[in-house]
């Protein structure tokens, strides 16, 4: 996996969560992995095909997709705020890898990605591409967001 497109992804990241969501993101760490296994509870698994291939898995914590779902959806209540959580996450994932692809689009390259499937708990089987893996984690005042890029 060539790093630039860490790079598209951190970027990405961090103009989505500033302007949809008035949070600042740093980056922390990059680690190499196997897979694109999520280390946090609540997970967004996005596919893309076409030129590139592969996967990005999105992780964050139960709270900060609390915080996300608020930011999102200022007016409901926190006992409404819980069925859209799922929901909130998943349109997060989807606009940052959006914005990524749209980056990596401009390098010539056609791509398509697969609509954002959620998952959340800490037992959770699910079988993910064995390709090498970047894995990003982004913080903020609100928590962690890590980035698993299998491409």
């Amino acid at each position: 996996m060539k790093a630039e497109y860490a790079n598209i992804f951190i970027r990405s990241a961090v103009h989505v969560f500033k302007k949809e969501l008035n949070i600042t993101l740093t980056r922390q760490s990059l680690v190499k992995k196997n897979a694109p296994v999520p280390g946090l509870p609540v997970c967004i698994v996005l596919g893309i095909t076409g030129d590139i291939r592969g996967q990005v898995v999105y992780s964050i914590d139960r709270s900060f997709a609390q915080d996300i779902t608020h930011s999102m959806l200022p007016n409901k209540l926190p006992h409404e705020l819980r069925q859209y959580i799922n929901s909130a996450a998943g349109e997060i994932g989807n606009m940052i890898t959006g914005q990524a692809s749209i980056a990596m689009a401009g390098q010539d390259k056609i791509i398509q990605l697969t609509p954002p499937a959620v998952l959340t708990g800490t037992e959770i089987m699910f079988d993910f591409l064995q390709m090498p893996t970047i894995c990003l984690r982004l913080i903020s005042e609100l928590g962690t967001l890590e980035i698993n890029i299998a491409i």
